[in-house]
């Protein structure tokens, strides 16, 4: 009974400990997530002060993925067929209910993302917390998405999200690009061209003054 008893004292412990790590990754990506979206915000803040810094339009069909707070169709038929299924079904149905399902749940979250109403964010209290510690947790809908679906589509729907958020505060309907390298501009990219203007502008004003 002492080894039982022991091995059961060690079992708790790997469990208080396993429990106290995830906390402390859950909080770290929070932080990380909170740090891309001031990156956001401050593209957006400056797009909408200077818009001549953007990269021009190509034309709907190639801006599509500039447009903020896209989702990728793909990204949501990589999850579908990565969802575990019952080992049933014959490989051409459960990918083609794959797609369809991705169909589905890609509208979803891309009204959701968009409408203006649904909150990221809702008050309820924190895992492992008292009931009575309310603070600003996720909306369930989007941690239930992350079980079933996994963190990439999670992250890209808080991202997009953020990007529909900012889209409507500043009026800035295309984000920056790199169509060479086929991406979005970093923060740092578009601060180039800024500060080039700021020291243009100290040198006309320098010029006046002299």
């Amino acid at each position: 009974m002492d080894a039982v008893h022991e091995l059961q004292m060690k079992i708790n412990d790997y469990e208080r400990k396993r429990m106290h790590y995830e906390r402390k990754i859950s909080r770290l990506e929070d932080d990380l997530f909170q740090r891309n979206q001031e990156i956001i915000r401050a593209k957006f803040t400056i797009l909408q002060a200077l818009p001549e810094l953007n990269t021009p339009e190509k034309g709907p069909l190639v801006d599509i993925v500039r447009v903020p707070g896209y989702l990728n169709p793909k990204m949501f038929e990589a999850a579908c067929l990565n969802n575990p299924s019952d080992g049933r079904e014959k490989e051409t149905m459960r990918k083609d209910r794959a797609i369809l399902d991705a169909e589905t749940l890609c509208n979803e979250w891309r009204s959701k993302t968009s409408n203006g109403v649904w909150e990221l964010y809702i008050e309820g209290p924190e895992e492992g917390e008292e009931e009575d510690d309310w603070v600003q947790v996720e909306a369930q809908d989007l941690l239930d998405l992350k079980e079933k679906y996994g963190d990439e589509l999670y992250k890209a729907i808080k991202i997009a999200w953020t990007e529909s958020q900012e889209s409507t505060r500043t009026g800035v309907h295309l984000k920056p690009w790199d169509y060479d390298a086929g991406r979005e501009k970093t923060l740092t990219e578009l601060l180039v061209p800024l500060r080039e203007q700021i020291q243009f502008l100290v040198m006309k004003t320098s010029e006046k003054g002299n």
